[in-house]
């Protein structure tokens, strides 16, 4: 089995948190599962759609995020990423509120046909996109690829 997560690099907290999840998730399971790591604007990303970071499609859409509520979550989530077994609950709600200020750019994505990062990829299906999954939604999509 194998895991993609599609992002930027150097990763975002978005698209770190989303490997970093896959690959705890997948020390649960006793098969080898591979998770890598593909970044945007490669022949490998582009074989999942047409995958753009949250910049980009800022820029293709024309869409104006409240930048500043941007640039103080991230600044959050940064420290916190310090320690992020101890943080692991504040994690989750600035990644929350962070989701909620990114809520026009992921529509314009949606709108002009983009996956937007971070993308998930589960045994070449796409599972999710413009989000971090929780642990809980990864442990779920393996044990479904697992049964099939």
């Amino acid at each position: 089995m194998e895991i993609v997560v599609i992002g930027v690099e150097p990763p975002c907290i978005r698209c770190h948190t989303t490997f970093k999840r896959a690959k705890e998730v997948t020390q649960q399971f006793p098969q080898k599962i591979e998770v890598k790591k593909v970044t945007i604007h490669t022949k490998e990303a582009e074989k999942y759609g047409n995958v753009e970071a949250g910049h980009g499609i800022e820029v293709a859409g024309n869409v104006k995020p409240d930048i500043e509520s941007m640039k103080k979550l991230i600044g959050e989530l940064e420290i916190l990423k310090a320690n992020e077994v101890k943080n692991e609950k504040l994690i989750d709600a600035r990644l929350k509120d962070l989701e909620k200020a990114l809520a026009p750019v992921k529509e314009k994505a949606k709108e002009l046909g983009f996956l937007m990062t971070p993308v998930l990829v589960v045994n070449g299906q796409v599972k999710s996109m413009d989000y971090v999954p929780s642990k809980e939604e990864i442990k779920a999509w393996i044990e479904i690829e697992l049964k099939n």
